[in-house]
Parts: C-alpha cells; sequence; structure tokens
C-alpha cells in the first residue's frame, strides 16, 4: 500500500471516529428527552441539529464515495486490527450496560420505554466505537 492510501484511511478512521462520539451524544440526548418532566424545545433542536449535522458532516466529508458505496473494512493491516480491538470494545461495552440495566431493572421499568433503552443501547455502542479509535490512534 502507498504511503498516500495509508493516510487517506487514517483520516477517514479518525472521521468515523468522531462521527460515531457525535452521533452517541445526539443518541443520549434523544433516549433521555422523554424523561424530562420539563421538555424544551431548545433542548429538541439541539438534539435534532446535532444529528442532522453529524449525518450531513459524514455524508459530505468521506463516509461515502461518489458512488455511494460504503467501505467496511481497511486495506492497511494496523487499522483493520485497530477496528477490530474497537469492535471488542463495543461488545464488551454493551454486555457491562446490558447488565447494568438487568440488575436496575425494577426502577428502571416504569419510567423507561423499550424504544429509550434501544436508543441508549445503540447510544453506548456509538460512544465506545468512537472513544476506543480515537484512544488507540492517538499518537
Amino acid at each position: 500500500m502507498k504511503q498516500q492510501d495509508i493516510k487517506t484511511e487514517e483520516k477517514f478512521m479518525n472521521h468515523n471516529a468522531w462521527f460515531s462520539i457525535f452521533m452517541g451524544v445526539t443518541l443520549l440526548i434523544i433516549s433521555g428527552y422523554p424523561m424530562l418532566n420539563h421538555t424544551s424545545v431548545p433542548l429538541l433542536f439541539l438534539g435534532s441539529a446535532a444529528f442532522l449535522g453529524s449525518f450531513f458532516m459524514f455524508v459530505i466529508r468521506g463516509g461515502f464515495t461518489w458512488k455511494l458505496s460504503y467501505r467496511l473494512t481497511y486495506k492497511d493491516e494496523y487499522l483493520n486490527t485497530i477496528d477490530t480491538i474497537a469492535y471488542k470494545h463495543v461488545v464488551l461495552a454493551l454486555l457491562f450496560s446490558m447488565g447494568t440495566v438487568y440488575l436496575c431493572s425494577d426502577s428502571l421499568a416504569l419510567q423507561v420505554s423499550h424504544s429509550m433503552m434501544a436508543t441508549f443501547y445503540l447510544a453506548v455502542m456509538s460512544l465506545v466505537y468512537g472513544i476506543s479509535i480515537l484512544w488507540q490512534s492517538r499518537d
């Protein structure tokens, strides 16, 4: 692989990590919004703007090529290793969060819906993936 291709893939991986973090924060806002007693329009607007902003940033800045085909793997072996380890961190975080929710389920059952919990799990997975990639690829 050429050095230029490696730099391009590193930039793409960094972009995906930041996208995952922004998406995780947005999903946390969306999952916690129904639990607020005094819901506010600015918070809903902030969550919607963060979601749309991160989505358009991803589409415009490198997630998709002109043919709208998404690259699922990296050609560089080191970047593939970082990606694989990040997915392992995601699985561990998901198991930990599901176990914690299971242990605290008596107090959560009346306040939290299934869609809120699904959104929360997606937020945990997105945040852990992005943070894991940024942590592993720091220099």
